[in-house]
């Protein structure tokens, strides 16, 4: 049977066609098939024919006739470029001619069964080198509504689509949340944040919304002159604010801060120093904003610290009364907000102007203890801290100022164990040489093991002790 049908051709002039749906009701479908297997074209045409021999003996015409090339359907089996005829032209008619799909989704188009059309033996199968073929106009019909529904459905999905770009810009633009402040009474139960669901959707982009967008206020605000400053967490800045022409210290954290807690727990300074207020013992605090996911905080410029790595000098006992009279005020003040500060000492106690301010409230919590509690360096916190007894936690802040009384007064940094701090914490003073009685006495009860018998801040600021020694420093 192999080459039968290339020698059933008559002329050039001639087509093949297939009947439509109408014809193929009333004709017998079972004639190309007896046509095939019986082989009669042999008995039609003689192998003799002059078209005859410009086709391959080898190829075989039922392969082709049966073949998805043939129909323009889509093959999901044999690789693209087989079996395909020089001449074949995909295109005519605007037909297209779908190739082997790349992924499973491809639309698919039922195949044609043999005995859905009808070969007429009157007419060449083959016209030359180019094959003209004529299909059914219903399984066109059917074949373009599919194709056509299938790219309505490709457009629909596309329409859906909203690229990455517009997502990050509708982030932009959008204000950052309105953080709580816990450490104000009266402050809202509930984190002010209306567009609190469309912000869960830019989660990818919050570093853009937090100032990663390559626009820095910090640069484009203040002319940094030199690094005055550094801690565990943070370093300090001595810049120049370009439209107001006034020095500032500018804190920036070390590292960024990714996730909500980080951020919330960066905040926990910021927070306390805004709802403390202003306060002539008090670092000055003026603005924050987060920048490239890390937290900036304008604050007063001051002259120094009393640490005692950098500021190492002998101090007179008046100014050590002086330095504990002043931040004895700063801690009745904060106290009475109901703020405890966790962190005094020598490296957070500022001078500017000859006046002492407290600072670095980074372990500020709250007294009644409705906030996570972080203390400071372990090195002025009192056993209860260390014990994780935080009943009395304004009691471990004349604990440590106490401590840093000391240290001061002893010219050098204290070990960070030792005997030394063993014996601060049990109470245990040594004695002062150059100082007044009264003024030891005044430190020992400050370092008192039990906070109940330590005097709070308001018994400091109100010590005679102090009116003698201001009276002096007036006179």
């Amino acid at each position: 049977m192999k080459g039968a049908l290339a020698r059933l051709q008559l002329g050039e002039s001639h087509q093949l066609s297939f009947p439509t749906s109408s014809k193929l009701s009333s004709s017998n479908p079972s004639r190309f098939q007896n046509l095939l297997d019986s082989g009669a074209a042999d008995a039609i045409l003689p192998s003799s024919s002059p078209l005859g021999t410009d086709l391959d003996p080898n190829f075989d015409d039922r392969d082709f006739i049966l073949s998805q090339d043939f129909f323009c359907t889509p093959d999901y089996i044999t690789p693209d470029n087989q079996h395909t005829l020089s001449g074949w032209d995909c295109n005519k008619e605007n037909i297209p001619c779908p190739k082997s799909p790349e992924k499973s989704n491809t639309v698919k188009s039922k195949r044609r069964r043999q005995g859905d059309f009808l070969l007429n033996p009157l007419s060449p199968t083959f016209s030359g080198n180019q094959q003209i073929v004529e299909l059914g106009t219903d399984a066109f019909v059917i074949d373009e509504a599919k194709m056509e529904k299938a790219t309505v459905t490709e457009v629909r999905k596309t329409q859906n689509y909203v690229s990455q770009s517009a997502v990050a810009l509708r982030c932009r633009v959008m204000p950052p949340p309105c953080f709580k402040n816990p450490y104000l009474k009266d402050a809202s139960e509930m984190d002010i944040d209306p567009l609190g669901n469309q912000r869960s959707k830019c989660a990818a982009f919050f570093p853009a919304i937090m100032g990663g967008n390559g626009l820095s206020r910090y640069c484009a605000d203040f002319h940094e002159i030199e690094q005055i400053g550094s801690g565990y967490f943070s370093h300090v800045f001595k810049a120049l604010n370009r439209i107001d022409g006034c020095l500032y210290a500018v804190k920036r954290s070390m590292k960024q801060l990714h996730q909500d807690t980080e951020r919330r727990k960066a905040l926990m300074e910021v927070q306390s120093l805004a709802a403390l207020g202003s306060h002539e013992n008090i670092v000055g605090y003026y603005s924050s904003w987060f920048e490239n996911e890390q937290l900036y905080i304008q604050m007063e410029l001051c002259d120094h610290s009393l640490s005692i790595n950098k500021f190492s000098r002998t101090f007179t006992e008046g100014e050590i009364l002086e330095t504990l009279f002043q931040i004895a005020k700063a801690l009745q003040f904060i106290h009475r907000k109901g703020i405890a500060h966790l962190d005094v000492k020598p490296d957070n106690i500022y001078v500017k102007n000859g006046v002492y301010k407290l600072g670095d409230f980074g372990c500020a919590t709250l007294l009644d203890k409705s906030l996570p509690i972080e203390e400071g360096d372990a090195r002025y916190m009192p056993q209860e801290i260390l014990n994780e007894k935080y009943d009395d936690l304004d009691k471990a802040d004349i604990f440590s100022l106490g401590v840093a009384i000391y240290e001061l007064i002893r010219g050098s940094p204290l070990p960070e164990s030792g005997p030394q701090i063993l014996n601060l914490r049990e109470g245990k003073l040594p004695l002062l040489p150059g100082h007044s009685l009264q003024f030891q006495n005044l430190l020992k009860v400050m370092l008192d093991p039990n906070p109940v018998w330590r005097p709070s801040a308001k018994d400091l600021v109100e010590n005679p002790i102090f009116d003698k020694a201001l009276r002096k420093g007036r006179a």
